[in-house]
């Protein structure tokens, strides 16, 4: 591809002449040459045969095209492609040595064209000096501004190199190229070199105080929630939720995130609300019907007479210790019906404690159990519970709203 572009930028150079033998190889030389007996010194046009000599199938001479590249490189010392080009004829005329002075040559020249680095990178691969691939690649990543180029670096150095090799030689220090390759590891479920990339990202940032894009950490603090590294998570998650709507996060000793299901983008990430459908039942945050705040978690049960526990939350626990689980909940058209409540379990899924259900048609009614934790609890699970109707039941238009639920360590 560079080096088509590099023939056909050449080539518009020659016009008039070319017109007259377009289609053919040997008619551009033919052009080329009689364009150099018209201006002899002219670079472009030493550069355009010796890349013909060098790649063309029909008049290959790499003779010829040394001695071009020669002179047009006498004329202009500082074309970084010519020396690229030349580095390569070097490596198929087996001359290492000045094959690695004519690439380094172009990468000096050119610190910052993508494509050159690209192609210089290929061919340090192609003369098997992998130290020097890799150097080369580490700058064009530096340099690309296209994201679909950064990731073919990206791919090509885990190719290449081991990943703590290519975070330690490869990725190019700094904020924004961490957080590009973060970004990359993410897109790609690799776990763990993005939490190694993370925490070299975390490290530099405490110095440097820059910040952290709010959206990559959340996925990762759901990176290291899927993995069940809830103590890493929780640091960063709360102050993620600070930074991003300090209303939503968890306040003063108050371990419930979104307490008041006050934010709606957060709700299935992290530490947040985990919500999920049951038969005829749906949810959505209500803001006409509220306890405290702009708005309410509302469960509209339909005609199903399922058990729900579809709303749940992990929140971070310390061992054998008391806790205090509090909420409100109004509810509408449960006569005859379960109640709802909320449920305390245990990480292996044991309930620990219940709030008193609430049934029937009642306006808002503060509910709460406390309850012990395990002596090797690091976690505990907050769910909202309504179990199964009777099917003489008949529940159309039931509904329940939960809002202010808090956590708090009581000893």
């Amino acid at each position: 591809m560079f080096c088509v572009a590099f023939l056909l930028a050449s080539a518009a150079a020659l016009r008039p002449w070319v017109a007259q033998w377009a289609g053919s190889e040997a008619s551009v030389d033919g052009a080329a040459r009689r364009a150099l007996s018209i201006d002899p010194g002219n670079d472009r046009f030493q550069a355009m045969l010796a890349t013909l000599y060098q790649y063309s199938l029909l008049i290959r001479d790499y003779p010829a095209a040394l001695t071009a590249y020669q002179a047009a490189l006498r004329a202009n010392p500082l074309d970084s492609a010519s020396w690229l080009h030349l580095g390569k004829l070097y490596q198929k005329l087996d001359r290492p040595r000045e094959a690695d002075r004519a690439l380094r040559l172009a990468v000096q020249l050119a610190p910052s064209d993508a494509g050159l680095l690209w192609e210089g990178t290929l061919a340090y691969l192609e003369a098997g000096e992998l130290p020097e691939a890799l150097s080369t690649l580490s700058r064009f990543i530096a340099v690309a501004e296209d994201g679909d180029d950064r990731r073919k670096g990206y791919d090509l150095a885990g190719r290449l190199a081991s990943p703590d090799e290519v975070l330690r030689g490869v990725i190019p220090s700094g904020v924004t190229s961490y957080t590009q390759y973060l970004t990359y590891l993410l897109d790609r479920n690799r776990g763990t070199e993005a939490l190694q990339v993370w925490g070299w990202l975390n490290e530099l940032t405490s110095r440097s105080k820059e910040r952290i894009d709010p959206k990559l950490q959340l996925r990762v603090v759901d990176l290291l929630v899927a993995e069940g590294k809830f103590g890493a998570a929780h640091g960063p998650w709360t102050n993620l939720m600070k930074t991003m709507d300090p209303d939503a996060a968890a306040s003063g000793s108050n371990l419930i995130s979104n307490a008041s299901f006050e934010r709606r983008d957060t709700l299935g990430r992290g530490f947040d609300w985990k919500i999920g459908g049951a038969p005829g039942i749906v949810w959505d945050l209500d803001t006409s019907i509220v306890y405290a705040g702009r708005q309410s978690l509302r469960l509209s049960f339909g005609t199903s007479p399922a058990e729900f526990s579809n709303v749940s939350q992990v929140v971070p626990v310390q061992a054998d210790s008391t806790y205090t689980l509090v909420a409100y909940i109004k509810t509408r058209g449960l006569e005859g019906a379960s109640g709802v409540q909320l449920e305390v379990l245990d990480p292996l899924g044991g309930v620990l404690a219940r709030t008193q259900p609430v049934a029937g048609t009642r306006d808002w009614t503060k509910v709460g159990a406390t309850f012990r934790t395990a002596a090797r609890s690091g976690t505990a699970t907050i769910r909202i519970h309504r179990g199964p109707t009777p099917p003489s039941i008949q529940l159309d238009g039931a509904t329940a709203w939960i809002d202010t639920v808090s956590l708090m360590k009581t000893d």
